[in-house]
């Protein structure tokens, strides 16, 4: 059960968003904000006098892309790239490093299928479309990742990410927090795969709201169990916060 909040003012919001706010496609360029979730970040950005970031695996110029005309706070590339509130760009020295996406197109370039999605400083191997390559892509990924001591592997849904090492989404929240108009809240974060764990972590450790959208196992103190039940939950905040029914 998701709990109650009467004061957005006194927190700060990070949402994940592919599985979170927005159900995950087969493609991740299929991937669409419907108008009404655009219109849920405004209210909970403007209820939350701007504490609203969202920290996602897409890289800065995607997540604008997908939320404009809206230009949050945000933490791209599993936290790799930050845009602060006041719109200073954050980048991990191991995000400009040369890209590795390369290798991954020479090998699974070719299998019908298999997305290979470059990122500043990584590079995700998509299989959504070809589970049956799963054992093969992780084959692969293991055997190039584990000759790189500056690379790490995240095994999400459907995907495996590589990144260089730098910065996760547990310390870009802190980071955040460090600052205004995110200082001195209490942090909420919902995400939904593996890659979000460092996040919920980040926030049980400042005594916050972790929630878990989605079945798996987590160290988040609170679940949904979907996109829908995360997204009804959010406009309850702003109706109490409101006190009267949101549009």
């Amino acid at each position: 059960m998701l709990p109650s909040i009467d004061a957005l003012k006194t927190h700060a919001i990070f949402l994940d968003l592919d599985g979170t706010l927005v159900e995950i496609a087969e493609h991740p360029d299929a991937v669409r904000v419907h108008p009404t979730t655009l219109r849920l970040l405004e209210a909970l950005n403007d209820e939350s006098s701007g504490a609203l970031a969202v920290i996602s695996g897409r890289e800065l110029s995607a997540i604008d892309r997908l939320l404009h005309p809206l230009k949050l706070p945000a933490a791209g590339v599993h936290g790799l790239e930050r845009r602060d509130a006041s719109g200073v760009l954050h980048t991990a020295p191991s995000a400009q490093a040369p890209p590795i996406s390369f290798v991954f197109e020479k090998i699974l370039g070719d299998e019908t299928g298999v997305v290979i999605e470059r990122k500043p400083g990584g590079v995700a191997v998509h299989y959504r479309l070809r589970p049956d390559l799963e054992r093969r892509c992780c084959q692969i990924v293991k055997e190039i990742v584990g000759q790189r001591k500056d690379l790490r592997l995240i095994h999400g849904k459907m995907v495996f990410e590589i990144l260089q090492k730098g910065a996760d989404k547990g310390s870009v929240i802190n980071a955040f927090l460090g600052e205004p108009p995110f200082q001195g809240r209490v942090p909420i974060f919902a995400g939904d795969d593996v890659t979000d764990e460092a996040g919920f972590a980040a926030v049980n450790s400042h005594g916050g709201i972790s929630i878990k959208v989605g079945g798996q196992e987590t160290d988040a103190r609170f679940r949904a169990k979907n996109v829908q039940e995360l997204e009804a939950w959010l406009r309850d905040l702003i109706e109490n916060a409101r006190g009267e029914q949101t549009p």
